[in-house]
């Protein structure tokens, strides 16, 4: 069945070989030019595509994963054999897995080593962390498993994988903004504002003695009014650091340094493997619902 279930998609799987074969060589090329570095990347739109390529990857071969034997009605075929429906999804599902975990899998260091991540130290930081690191073969294995659930709801590839890049991009976004808190951040006080620490600056700002948070209520740019009418009286670093002392406060940065670039790795990569097990749990119940 393994056998099947790959000569049946293999023609999109080789497309998506020869892809990834092309972006690789641009990698390589571009790369070795000296355009690898976060200080040199030929742009914004270049840092936007390989964050993008995973979740593209996923969907495309996930969207006709299930959807296109539905559209034909070859799966009624296989259901009619002695193979169970069950069986038959199983192994779609195990061989596209497998191909697009080891498809993006090849390309991670190949994408840290272009991004400059690995020499530069700001692989925290929120741009390359999106292009580096195992936390890529979960966008593509959750895109999967999203795509074969839309597929085997509306039956049409091309209609899954429109359907899909607005939900996988809002499910991106969700997650990217809950990245700061799956690891509990780093504070740093200092007696006065200094240069920002190396890593991902989260938040800063004079905070009381004793705080390395806002109290309740608080912002992290709020300051007590005594401070506050003190400030707006100086104009010089001298007159800025007596407000500092006579109102009691300390500069404080809240940031992820760069030891937690793996814990957050890890961390954002069981959750989209765990969104990409509900997108199972999704195709199976639609799978076993669909009238043969």
């Amino acid at each position: 069945m393994t056998w099947v279930a790959w000569r049946v998609q293999r023609l999109q799987y080789l497309v998506a070989v020869g892809v990834l074969l092309a972006i690789g060589l641009w990698l390589t090329l571009s790369g070795s030019n000296g355009h690898s570095s976060w200080a040199q990347a030929s742009g914004p739109g270049d840092i936007f595509v390989m964050s993008a390529l995973p979740g593209l990857l996923g969907l495309a071969l996930g969207a006709s994963l299930v959807a296109e034997e539905f559209h034909r009605g070859t799966n009624r075929l296989a259901w009619s054999q002695s193979i169970s429906r069950m069986r038959w999804l199983e192994s779609k599902l195990a061989v596209g897995a497998v191909v697009v975990c080891s498809l993006t899998g090849l390309l991670v260091p190949l994408m840290g080593w272009w991004s400059g991540a690995l020499n530069t130290g700001l692989d925290v930081q929120p741009k390359l962390f999106d292009i580096t690191g195992v936390v890529i073969v979960g966008y593509a294995l959750f895109a999967l498993m999203l795509g074969a659930a839309l597929g085997a709801v509306i039956h049409k590839p091309g209609w899954a994988f429109a359907a899909g890049v607005p939900i996988f991009a809002l499910v991106r976004l969700a997650v990217g903004a809950l990245r700061s808190s799956l690891v509990s951040p780093v504070s740093l006080s200092k007696s006065f504002q200094t240069s920002e620490p190396n890593g991902w600056v989260l938040h800063y700002g004079y905070l009381p003695f004793g705080r390395t948070t806002p109290a309740a209520g608080g912002t992290w740019f709020g300051l007590p009014a005594q401070a506050a009418a003190c400030f707006s009286r100086v104009s010089s670093a001298a007159g800025e650091a007596h407000c500092v002392l006579i109102a009691h406060l300390h500069w404080v940065w809240q940031y992820q340094p760069e030891s937690h670039y793996w814990s957050l790795q890890w961390a954002e990569t069981a959750i989209f493997v765990g969104l990409a097990l509900v997108g199972l749990v999704a195709t199976l119940v639609a799978v076993r619902h669909q009238q043969a």
